[in-house]
């Protein structure tokens, strides 16, 4: 490990570097995906493990179910309420299709970690990729363990973090999300991402 690396920094890159390990011990044949679910930092956390899987000599792939939004339909108005973030916000089915089910396929089946560009408000035009047979793909963001996306995800790490969404809809969607999903206690690990810097496992009887 690099000596020019700050204390923080070797600390966060020895945290994932036991996770990555423990992920590969379990799922390291085959393809696997792996769930980050949070609202806050998950796409920070997902590219941090794929580095980490990568060091330990595995293919890894990121994507973000952000990428992956239902189009707002001419005419629409915009969604602002809670309940429209959390049930019509996502494009699943999309998801499912270009992604998830050819990535299950495995061999020289193209998968697309990309559909919906929202700050464009445009459709991406497909890049189609390839992974090695034991390639392990990495999803960050909110909402993974709900009921839509049951069975999706091999192992999931489900984020901790007193840092509230500054999004007034994604914030009241989350307290449904906790409610209805109960995403701390189907997690496959916790962590606490306070500091961010510094993430450590925790375990869900600790409280």
């Amino acid at each position: 490990m690099s000596s020019d690396l700050s204390p923080d920094r070797i600390d966060s890159r020895r945290f994932f570097d036991a996770q990555a390990t423990e992920i590969v011990h379990n799922y390291g044949r085959g393809r696997a995906i792996v769930a980050i679910d949070g609202a806050v930092g998950a796409l920070e956390f997902g590219r941090e493990l794929v580095s980490a899987l990568e060091r330990a000599g595995h293919a890894a792939v990121l994507a973000s179910i952000d990428d992956f939004v239902q189009p707002t339909v001419p005419g629409e108005a915009t969604r602002h309420s809670s309940g429209d973030y959390y049930e019509r916000r996502y494009d699943y089915a999309t998801f499912r299709r270009v992604l998830v089910d050819p990535l299950r396929l495995g061999g020289s089946a193209g998968f697309v970690v990309a559909a919906f560009d929202e700050s464009a408000s445009r459709a991406v035009e497909p890049v189609w990729r390839t992974a090695p047979a034991d390639a392990i793909l990495v999803v960050a963001g909110p909402f993974l363990a709900r009921a839509e996306l049951r069975g999706t995800f091999n192992y999931t790490i489900f984020l901790e973090t007193p840092a509230r969404p500054k999004n007034a809809s994604l914030d009241e969607a989350l307290d449904r999300y906790t409610a209805e999903a109960g995403p701390r206690f189907s997690a496959t690990a916790i962590v606490d991402t306070t500091d961010p810097d510094r993430p450590r496992r925790v375990f869900a009887d600790s409280c």
